[in-house]
């Protein structure tokens, strides 16, 4: 009698290979949740969407960068293969199957890192600009790089993430070139059951006992998630979604941070074909951008030197398990080479300090860096 094999390979040794393979594929964990899903294509050809219209009928891994006419696009993943948790020899062998692809250079152009300098010099006049009226507030990016082969050590860095932020979602994608990883605590539209929710997520404290109490966080602090907040019931009231349920704000850990959130929870069928208007109109929320949008917009880029690509943006699952996830990519890097640059920021108001803004981005780098050390 033919004896069948049994054995079994974890989702993150199919992630290792994949990656050793260069192969086109989105790996994640959904906050809350232990299971771990790998999505992959059979090839590298990527679809790339110009708009979102059709999205409540597609199933994939939907990618969109920060600012879609900078020339960079917004791509869904086909899920030619979802693998969950483990899979069986057969499973494996298949993708072993897939043709490996070389590593394409185009998307591999390393952003500039800002100095300490540039970066307070940036955050002051800013700072002077609200000041005069010319913004309510600004969200102002830097880079920082770590050096190092992380390629080849991205299954353990996802597997460590995943470990050790059970409340972020936590993902790595690779795509024609591009190769990124992170962990996110903001969502910007997730469903579940026939409800849809988005929250407002701003403001950053290290973990204390003292720091959960929302009483013990400064004007400055609030303000700034308020922008968000006002930011996201402007959008709901535009597309008359009436019935929203406002929970917040409170303070929510993320690692070894707290933020400020606030809740809206709305029906789905509120918005029925509308959904991709909604998500466009969502972002960037003041969150990741500021206020006024547009204006605040046009001058970061016009003062950020590197491009954001596809920090700030939002990405996710949709169509898998009948559900839409999507999340702003924050807590994020792009692994090239020899080393990954980590994007950080943090939103600027008139009461802001520019040596605190500074240091509030190291904290911020510090949910990849800690996990990087530990390889």
């Amino acid at each position: 009698m033919q004896q069948v094999d049994q054995k079994i390979y974890s989702v993150y040794e199919a992630l290792e290979l994949a990656l050793q393979n260069n192969l086109t594929f989105a790996c994640y964990r959904l906050p809350g949740n232990q299971d771990v899903t790998l999505i992959l294509q059979d090839t590298n050809e990527l679809q790339e969407l110009h708009h979102l219209q059709g999205l409540n009928s597609s199933r994939g891994f939907l990618i969109a960068p920060f600012w879609a006419h900078n020339g960079d696009k917004t791509y869904l993943l086909r899920p030619d293969w979802i693998f969950r948790n483990q899979l069986n020899r057969k499973e494996f062998q298949d993708i072993k199957a897939v043709p490996a692809s070389p590593v394409v250079n185009k998307a591999s152009v390393s952003p500039q890192e800002t100095t300490f300098k540039e970066y307070l010099d940036r955050v002051e006049e800013t700072i002077r600009l609200i000041t005069n009226k010319e913004y309510d507030k600004v969200v102002l990016s830097r880079v920082k790089n770590a050096y190092g082969s992380f390629r080849d050590q991205l299954h353990q860095i996802f597997k460590l993430l995943c470990q050790s932020y059970p409340n972020a979602f936590v993902y790595i994608f690779s795509m024609e070139g591009h190769c990124w990883a992170g962990a996110t605590p903001e969502p910007l539209l997730c469903s579940k059951n026939d409800e849809l929710i988005t929250v407002s997520l701003a403001s950053t404290r290290t973990y204390s006992e003292e720091n959960t109490h929302i009483h013990c966080w400064n004007h400055k602090e609030r303000k700034e998630q308020e922008y968000v907040t006002e930011y996201i019931e402007n959008v709901l009231n535009e597309y008359r979604v009436k019935n929203y349920l406002k929970n917040g704000p409170y303070t929510k850990q993320a690692g070894g941070l707290l933020h400020l959130r606030t809740d809206f929870t709305f029906p789905y069928s509120a918005l029925g074909s509308r959904l991709p208007n909604l998500i466009q109109a969502l972002h960037p929320t003041s969150a990741v951008c500021g206020m006024p949008m547009k204006k605040s917009l046009e001058f970061i880029k016009s003062v950020e030197k590197h491009n954001r690509e596809y920090y700030a943006g939002y990405l996710g699952p949709v169509g898998i398990d009948d559900r839409l996830q999507l999340f702003v990519n924050l807590r994020c890097m792009k692994v090239l080479d020899r080393h990954a640059a980590l994007y950080v920021g943090g939103g600027i108001t008139s009461e802001s300090v520019a040596r605190e803004e500074w240091e509030e981005t190291e904290i911020k780098a510090n949910t990849l860096l800690s996990i990087m050390d530990r390889l």
